[in-house]
């Protein structure tokens, strides 16, 4: 099953409807500055040779038995029913942070405006949370926990696998924003900040790229077929976890 997790107050929420979010969080900012030098009347921008860095932390999963039936669906949104149960969610929650450098220089023509292009882009992509939770309510270790889990740690490997194609589209798309982006304002704040919007519009279809294969990727997981086996395998502890529910406790 899917769940939607709410995005930090920090962070942009890109993710929607079945899939796994995804986080747009910091971009971080540092110059350096070319001394303006009083005889250009007309600086050109800085050359371009611009350095891209990338690292993805991928953090192991984590299994818990913690929550129960009922606040495992208060937590997705969807409704309980006598005939449909969460036994188990996989949340995920992925994060970007960029770190920005850039070279700077002065026009002197006009306004005095200030240009910045790339020097260095570091990006980095953080499984910052990656959980499969088990009902409470299904007994602990048993043949009916073991295959929820077998099936949960497909949803898991389906987000690992969608990371990593994740960082290889937005390592291209940084690159070639890099090769030709620059930054104009009338400060170093102002053509930097117009850097940093570029760089965040040119990362951000590669993370709903990732979204979109998440969710395909969970359907051919959660299929009707995989449903009706859960239901059936197990049968000793179906019939415990249906004698529990029944009794309400």
């Amino acid at each position: 099953m899917a769940l939607i997790a709410p995005p930090s107050p920090r962070a942009a929420a890109v993710g929607a409807g079945r899939g796994w979010p995804v986080l747009g969080v910091l971009v971080l900012a540092a110059l350096f500055a070319a001394a303006p030098t009083p005889a250009a009347a007309d600086r050109p921008c800085p050359v371009r040779a611009p350095r891209i860095r990338l690292a993805v932390v991928d953090k192991p999963v984590e299994v818990t038995g913690t929550q129960s039936i009922d606040a495992m669906h208060a937590e997705s949104g969807e409704r309980r029913t006598a005939r449909r149960h969460h036994l188990a969610l996989t949340t995920s929650r992925v994060e970007w942070h960029s770190e920005l450098n850039a070279h700077v220089s002065r026009h002197h023509a006009g306004r005095g405006r200030v240009c910045a292009v790339p020097a260095e882009v570091v990006l980095t992509l953080v499984e910052a949370q990656h959980r499969i939770s088990i009902a409470a309510e299904v007994p602990a270790n048993g043949c009916l926990w073991r295959e929820v889990l077998a099936h949960e740690r497909r949803h898991a490997a389906a987000n690992r696998a969608s990371l990593a194609v994740a960082a290889r589209t937005a390592r291209s798309a940084a690159n070639g924003w890099a090769e030709r982006a620059s930054g104009h304002g009338a400060t170093e704040e102002a053509a930097m900040a117009q850097l940093q919007a570029g760089l965040r519009r040119a990362i951000e279809p590669s993370l709903a790229a990732m979204r979109a294969a998440r969710a395909r990727a969970h359907a051919q997981v959660d299929t009707p077929g995989e449903y009706r086996r859960l239901a059936t395998v197990c049968p000793a502890d179906q019939a415990r976890l249906a004698a529990r529910l029944r009794g309400g406790d």
